[in-house]
């Protein structure tokens, strides 16, 4: 066990690139997506679009369902249930036994996910990871709280929920502007997997290490 992390009672998980490594592939099918429910909404053509939300994500919202919500005049539930129809994570994703092993071993902590999309769709993906949803006491995503991360809406959804102190919830990730930030801001320890930042609490390789830390 690390010791800055003995106080940990829950986990909270992003989902896409948290629970599987990030996949050039399935990036490419939702940035389409993306792109689908912009034209849509607007009208504009593909080069109009590909500027238009570049400029937007770039600039000004990490989040880019926000920058599609914006763009479109939508609200970001509604971009999310969009988008979704547009891409499907299955696809990309198999039966993961060291996931499961993964939960087997922390199942004393209580889980939750905080996660921009569509809360059935990851119900959906979940099982064929392997994963039974009912791991996760809380699934929260835009449907719920109305606003996609970095806004710290969801994270204090759950601090609301569990009743439990900032410092022994844990936010797992693997982008530290979206997932990690904001809840360092709150007092919630933090762990960047797939990747390594300094502005994370600890930075891991894969997603298995995470036990490492808490047993």
């Amino acid at each position: 066990m690390n010791i800055q992390f003995r106080e940990i009672k829950i986990l909270i998980w992003d989902f896409d690139g948290t629970l599987y490594k990030p996949n050039p592939r399935l990036w490419h099918e939702v940035r389409e997506g993306e792109y689908r429910v912009i034209r849509e909404h607007t009208g504009w053509a593909r080069e109009k679009t590909i500027s238009e939300f570049e400029r937007l994500h770039s600039a000004d919202t990490p989040s880019a369902t926000e920058a599609v919500a914006q763009l479109s005049h939508i609200s970001v539930a509604q971009a999310a249930g969009e988008m979704e129809e547009y891409f499907d994570r299955r696809k990309f994703v198999k039966r993961d036994e060291k996931l499961i092993q993964l939960f087997r071993k922390l199942k004393k902590f209580r889980h939750v996910t905080l996660a921009n999309g569509v809360k059935q769709k990851h119900i959906e993906t979940l099982r064929v990871l392997g994963v039974a949803p009912e791991t996760f006491e809380l699934m929260v995503t835009s449907e719920i709280v109305g606003v996609t991360k970095p806004h710290d809406n969801g994270f204090r959804y759950i601090l609301a929920h569990t009743k439990m102190p900032p410092a022994q919830h844990l936010m797992i990730g693997d982008r530290v502007a979206v997932d990690l930030v904001p809840a360092k801001a709150l007092g919630m320890k933090t762990c960047l997997v797939w990747g390594e930042s300094t502005l994370a609490d600890i930075s891991l390789s894969t997603v298995y290490d995470v036990a490492g830390l808490l047993l």
